[in-house]
């Protein structure tokens, strides 16, 4: 019987810093395909996988780092993040899937950023955030 691993152990990260206050991770892998029919095949459709949109999103609550604290990435990392354009705006990434899975890196771009900031005083801040992988990504060398 193989061993579960636990959603906790599963990390994005931004230049290879935890992000604070995460409580969700998903990864997002599509296919880009592209169809074929030539008189050889006798009209039969065919279809190849020309390459994948790969995208990460994570949520999570607000906060902010201890000062001088430069391991983690924050609310104010992460926002000003998505303000970025051009070249600054790609960050490498390290998505840590944990003990016994492999790891992956790349570069990525953030295409959305948002925070929800409730009324209710027993409601904590949030925010989420969609990256776009950039390029290829590659399984990383243990």
């Amino acid at each position: 019987m193989g061993t579960k691993v636990s959603g906790y152990n599963i990390l994005f990260k931004m230049n290879s810093k935890t992000i604070l206050g995460v409580t969700q991770d998903e990864l997002q892998v599509s296919a880009q395909t592209k169809d074929s029919i030539t008189k050889d095949d006798a009209g039969t459709k065919n279809t190849e996988v020309t390459g994948h949109e790969i995208t990460f999103n994570a949520s999570g609550l607000v906060e902010v780092k201890a000062s001088g604290e430069t391991s983690k990435v924050d609310a104010n990392d992460l926002l000003e993040q998505s303000l970025k354009k051009g070249s600054a705006a790609i960050v490498p990434f390290v998505y840590d899937r944990g003990t016994g899975l492999d790891n992956y890196s790349g570069n990525c771009i953030m295409t959305d950023y948002s925070e929800s900031s409730p009324a209710d005083p027993d409601s904590d801040t949030t925010w989420s955030a969609t990256f776009k992988v950039s390029g290829d990504m590659s399984k990383v060398t243990q």
